[in-house]
């Protein structure tokens, strides 16, 4: 049974992530899919759910990242086709984001959206 509330469209961009009240700098990453109110973004290593993380997602639009709060709900290690390194993939419900910032995130989803359901009519 399918459990989320938004679709997901898929979002391949540069990313970067830094758990929170962690002294690590924040790690390189890429997006794999986003809804109105998630993302799934691989990272080396699993983390736990309930974490919550700082991201930086490139939307393609070559202003700056959109800046983003969220909190892991699940992680999950998968492997690619004929390689050998692991990744983990990890699936975010976002938090908070700058007004601005979510002004730039939804419309962005939003054009997806709308892209997708072209795509759908213009084969009926």
């Amino acid at each position: 049974m399918e459990r989320r509330r938004y679709p997901r469209f898929e979002l391949k961009v540069d990313a970067r992530y830094k758990v929170l009240d962690s002294k690590e700098l924040s790690l390189i990453s890429r997006t794999l899919n986003i809804s109105a109110d998630g993302i799934c973004f691989e990272s080396l290593k699993a983390l736990k759910p309930g974490t919550y993380v700082d991201l930086e997602i490139s939307l393609g639009d070559k202003i700056e990242p959109v800046k983003l709060v969220g909190e892991i709900r699940w992680s999950s290690e998968t492997k690619a086709f004929g390689k050998t390194e692991k990744k983990i993939l990890n699936g975010v419900k976002l938090v908070n984001m700058q007004r601005s910032d979510e002004g730039r995130f939804l419309k962005y989803y939003c054009d997806k959206m709308i892209e997708k359901l072209s795509y759908y009519l213009d084969k009926m």
